[in-house]
């Protein structure tokens, strides 16, 4: 049967528009965080499902008491990193300093091992696939970064869509779980999660992902905090004191923020309801003790 993965890249949206474009990784504004991450909670209680949370290192060193909550009830905690920052950007050493960061940050809070990993904007890429090495060397049993469709920001054109337990040249092993893509026009488009489910319309979605499921094919959803919030996204609140900024544009962000927010909810809902669900940690180790490993050729 096939199953789909619920999972939530743990991050506070003000803290983030702060770090890109003010240069400071600040507090998180009380509230925001906390609500969003409560009406996760309560839909995955409500729909009697277990998720992976990849969470942020900047945001759980100002929100520990938020991890343990996730933990408690009783889903997995993997990584997004430290400081969201685009793997293909950092040197080797830099990834890999950024990445043992969040491990200790994050572990010492739940006090439990750490297995999964997320790239921040799924910055695994072709010339940086080495960075599979790196997790393994760490201890990481499986990674879930690559979109397997060439795109504009992200993504390696080519690349299986299917979970798959690799062999790395460190002589170490990883499993990947790819992110899901969709067929439309002779292209693989992004269909799983973020923007695109909260710009879909609802009976596009349910297509997809019946069709996936028809297919015997697995799916891997991602979202976002703030795209369940209750409450309207307003950019100025998260600008310094002393912040010039045009009003103008504020309005676009805000309008770019917000549209269709309110739709996610009833989206998920129904994905929710006709899919076997299973965790990232439950999906790697079944690959990990049922398929024989395939070789990963990274570039030089």
């Amino acid at each position: 049967m096939a199953a789909a993965t619920m999972t939530i890249d743990w991050e506070d949206f003000g803290q983030l528009y702060g770090k890109y474009h003010y240069g400071n990784i600040t507090d998180p504004v009380k509230g925001a965080i906390e609500r969003q991450t409560h009406i996760i909670l309560d839909l995955l209680d409500e729909s009697n499902i277990k998720a992976t949370f990849f969470v942020l290192g900047i945001l759980a060193k100002y929100r520990p008491g938020l991890v343990t909550q996730i933990a408690d009830r009783g889903h997995e905690i993997a990584l997004h990193g430290q400081n969201h920052v685009a793997m293909f950007t950092l040197t080797r050493a830099q990834a890999k300093e950024d990445i043992s960061t969040a491990l200790k940050t994050v572990s010492d809070i739940t006090g439990e091992k750490i297995v999964g990993y997320r790239a921040p904007f799924f910055s695994v890429k072709k010339e940086n696939l080495y960075l599979l090495e790196t997790l393994a060397e760490l201890g990481f049993l499986y990674d879930s970064s690559i979109f397997p469709a060439a795109l504009p920001r992200y993504g390696i054109g080519g690349f299986s869509k299917e979970d798959t337990w690799y062999s790395l040249s460190n002589g170490m092993h990883i499993a990947e779980l790819p992110m899901t893509t969709g067929r439309f026009m002779n292209r693989d488009w992004p269909v799983s999660g973020g923007g695109y489910m909260r710009l879909m319309p609802g009976f596009m979605i349910n297509r997809i992902f019946k069709n996936i499921a028809a297919n015997q094919r697995d799916s891997m959803i991602y979202m976002h905090p703030y795209e369940f919030d209750s409450q309207r996204i307003d950019t100025a609140s998260n600008y310094p004191p002393d912040a010039a900024h045009s009003k103008l544009k504020t309005a676009a962000l805000n309008f770019r923020w917000n549209i269709f927010r309110p739709t996610i909810t009833g989206k998920l809902r129904r994905i929710l309801a006709y899919h076997h669900f299973t965790t990232c940690l439950e999906k790697a180790t079944f690959i990990k003790e049922n398929t024989v490993p395939t070789p990963l050729i990274t570039a030089n």
